[in-house]
């Protein structure tokens, strides 16, 4: 809206000041340029709302800016009196998406495994699961500060695989999440998967900042099954996985340290 008040305060003290120094048909012709002034405005202004959809701004359509980010409301006015326009994505937004040379190649884990970015929905044998299934599945509030995430198998087969994902998150919340993960293992050295005495697991950690700014490997032990899993971050970025090849300790140490690598392709500098 305008600002009426300030408008005719501004022609009061301009139409004193003509009193002072002209007369009376100089306030009439100032007066009249103005009146005319507004009405080239009225005219401008509906001639652009004529170009425009209801609503809409022309050449303007709903929908995203690439970045998941909606661009218009339906029945919105574009641009308001007091809108401004939102920033370019700089910084931590620009730099969200996980790039695909952050995530481990089938050549880091062996000979004859290959790599599938199509695994579908989560991993029920992941350690966020697994504090789940000891009752702890609220061990964390990081997850509410993630900013992208990125999921991978390198496998051969079902029954020897490496399930990886690759999570970023603001700030310190990457050292935060590993920090929380330490706290709860403790309460969960024992836990029955989905709540099956039969699927009794025991969990151990075996090895603590080995890789990248913190890192913890875990033994899980389920009947004659064994598997690690390990969480390593890099700065703001985190690599959760779930090494299922039944390897030694020293290999699913060397699968990690290799993750953790990869993870500075996913880092401004590194």
């Amino acid at each position: 809206m305008w600002n009426t008040a300030g408008f005719h305060a501004g022609r009061t003290a301009q139409d004193s000041a003509a009193g002072r120094h002209g007369d009376a048909t100089t306030r009439r012709t100032r007066r009249l340029f103005v009146v005319a002034g507004l009405a080239v405005l009225v005219v401008v202004g509906l001639g652009m709302g004529s170009a425009c959809s209801p609503g809409q701004p022309s050449g303007l359509g709903g929908g995203s800016d690439g970045n998941g980010v909606e661009t218009s409301q339906p029945g919105s006015t574009w641009p308001s009196p007091s809108a401004t326009p939102d920033p370019p994505a700089t910084g931590s937004t620009a730099l969200a998406a996980i790039p695909e040379a952050a995530m481990l190649r089938a050549s880091d884990v062996g000979a004859g495994f290959a790599a599938s970015d199509e695994q579908e929905g989560d991993d029920h044998g992941s350690i966020p699961m697994m504090m789940s299934y000891c009752g702890q599945g609220d061990y964390t509030s990081a997850d509410g500060h993630v900013l992208a995430h990125r999921r991978r198998s390198v496998g051969v087969d079902d029954e020897r695989h490496v399930l990886e994902e690759v999570v970023r998150y603001q700030g310190a919340w990457a050292s935060r999440h590993l920090a929380d993960l330490r706290a709860v293992l403790p309460r969960c050295r024992t836990l029955d998967i989905m709540g099956v005495p039969d699927a009794r697991a025991t969990l151990t950690v075996v090895a603590n900042d080995f890789a990248g700014d913190g890192a913890v490997l875990i033994k899980e032990v389920r009947g004659a099954l064994t598997q690690y899993h390990a969480m390593v971050h890099r700065g703001g970025v985190e690599a959760r996985l779930r090494i299922h090849i039944g390897p030694s300790e020293a290999e699913a140490r060397r699968i990690t340290q290799l993750a953790t690598e990869r993870l500075c392709a996913a880092l401004p500098s590194c």
